[in-house]
């Protein structure tokens, strides 16, 4: 017997918050079977793998594992309702010999669910080294569902999948599984109007006057005991004194798959006549990845090249210009060039969080001679804009009406940060934070909202979280799912989302009845 999931969409369809996912669980089997029931279930998972510094004695370090289950929704396809009402909950129904099909249809929510999802089973994880134990997360965090995120195999990856379970009635028969991924990106957040504001970062630069000092020629002929020309006066041969910007409409928003809003302004600064030219051009997109572990987290920083240009000799501006004219660079150099579509958008969820800088680099080059034997003066000027990157699936009207509507009622539950005494009816401190270390890891943990879990038997570590007073805050997310339960999918264009391709799972395809925690 085996058991495949088939969706009615292809595979190549981008899911979304209120997006309907259905389709069929096919199990086959060649002779009749026993079975307790079929189950199919809608999930997604974040997970991250970090290895904490070594101990003072000389310790190895040690894999530290957090599993969230951010999504989890289940739907039994067989036996039906209407067969257990008159059969018994505890009946065993038999397949026979053949294909059977199922269908099944879930509607993706707005928030993850992992607060809610409290397993008090340690997760179990294959790696290279054998079985590792995820010892369970105390920190969630209620936010909108995060997108499918790869490229840091064996250390951080957030998936979602249709996973089908067959159960047999004898715990010595395999239950048969099967699963099939889809990709993720959420809608984006409400966006306010345009104000015509912009957000900046500048930087100034002052070239030298070439006329402030003699060529090297006629410095060396005036050490040499003949006659050297004077130095003119700085002031009337100053070089050019400029600054450049770098803008973006506020708040500093980027696009999946669309053109980036940016504008290049040159100032000029000084009454010099003397031309400047754009010499090179490059604009990077540095991804800024926050990954944590329980006690262990890291940032990992990757840089994507979105243009480069370089030895261009473009004039910029004219030398009769007066002084504070601003002269903007062709925004065809970057108009046209869409960000790729394997960018997951910013986000925050209980382990892993995105977040975005947008990095230019302007090259300027003044003045040269070649008669005279003077080589041009060349700067390259950084500037830096934090910036968002949005899915750019836009909420529907009806959700931001319901939003406001939500909004015009007065709040019944605010927001409560509470403590509980320990068993000795004291209250405990708060949490300290760790000492520096030399692993590379920064000192300083990310805030992060902390959701009491209830005791679970398993062993923690030392310094872990499970011995600190529960301390729990509701980040408001984006949506709430109850405003949306009743609002049909999204019918809007939509970009693809194509994160790098993630290894097969083992566990994922392991039988139940062999694998520890997972479900």
């Amino acid at each position: 017997m085996n058991a495949v999931i088939v969706l009615d969409q292809p595979g190549s369809v981008t899911y979304t918050n209120l997006d309907e996912i259905s389709g069929k669980a096919i199990v086959r089997c060649t002779k009749s079977v026993d079975v307790d029931t079929i189950i199919v279930k809608l999930e997604g998972e974040s997970r991250t793998r970090l290895l904490s510094p070594g101990g003072a004695n000389n310790e190895r370090p040690k894999p530290q594992l957090e599993y969230h289950k951010i999504l989890y929704k289940t739907q039994t396809v067989f036996p039906q309702a209407n067969m257990t009402e008159s059969l018994g909950p505890k009946q065993t129904f038999t397949l026979p010999p053949g294909q059977h099909e199922y269908p099944f249809k879930f509607k993706l929510p707005f928030n993850n669910s992992c607060y809610n999802n409290r397993s008090p089973l340690p997760q179990v994880s294959m790696s290279g080294a054998g079985l590792e134990f995820a010892r369970p997360a105390t920190r969630h965090v209620k936010k909108t569902l995060p997108p499918t995120l790869s490229g840091f195999p064996g250390e951080a990856e957030i998936r979602y999948f249709i996973k089908v379970t067959v159960t047999r009635h004898s715990f010595f028969k395999e239950n048969a599984r099967g699963y099939t991924p889809f990709n993720f990106i959420p809608i984006e957040a409400p966006r306010n109007p345009a104000t015509g504001a912009e957000v900046f970062a500048r930087q100034k630069h002052a070239f030298e006057s070439f006329a402030d000092g003699p060529p090297a020629k006629a410095k060396m002929k005036g050490f040499l005991g003949g006659k050297s020309s004077p130095s003119p006066s700085p002031v009337e041969n100053a070089g050019p004194y400029v600054s450049v910007d770098a803008r973006l409409p506020e708040p500093s928003i980027l696009t999946c798959n669309s053109d980036l809003p940016l504008r290049l302004l040159v100032k000029k600064l000084n009454n010099s006549s003397d031309p400047i030219f754009l010499d090179s051009l490059q604009i990077s997109l540095i991804g800024n990845t926050m990954i944590r572990a329980h006690e262990v987290f890291r940032k990992e920083s990757r840089s994507l090249i979105i243009m480069s240009k370089s030895n261009m000799n473009m004039p910029i501006g004219s030398s009769s210009d007066p002084i504070e004219t601003e002269t903007a660079i062709d925004e065809s150099m970057w108009k046209g060039i869409t960000l790729p579509n394997t960018l997951a958008p910013s986000f925050e969820t209980c382990n892993l969080s995105r977040s975005y800088q947008l990095d230019i680099r302007v090259g300027l080059k003044y003045g040269g001679n070649t008669a005279s034997g003077s080589k041009p003066q060349t700067i390259v000027l950084p500037l830096r804009l934090d910036t968002q990157l949005f899915s750019g699936i836009a909420p529907p009207q009806e959700l931001l009406t319901a939003m406001a509507e939500a909004r015009a009622k007065p709040q019944v539950n605010p927001i409560v940060v509470s403590e509980k005494p320990t068993t000795n009816g004291r209250r405990p401190s708060r949490p300290v934070p760790p000492t520096p270390d030399t692993t590379g890891h920064s000192n300083v943990i990310p805030p992060t909202p902390i959701d009491d879990l209830p005791s679970t038997g398993f062993p923690a570590q030392p310094g872990s979280s499970t011995d600190l007073p529960p301390i729990y805050t509701d980040a408001p997310p984006s949506y709430e799912d109850a405003i949306a339960s009743s609002l049909p999918p999204v019918n809007a264009p939509r970009p693809d989302y194509a994160p790098p391709a993630t290894g097969e799972d083992e566990l994922l395809n392991r039988d139940e009845k062999r694998a520890w925690g997972r479900s």
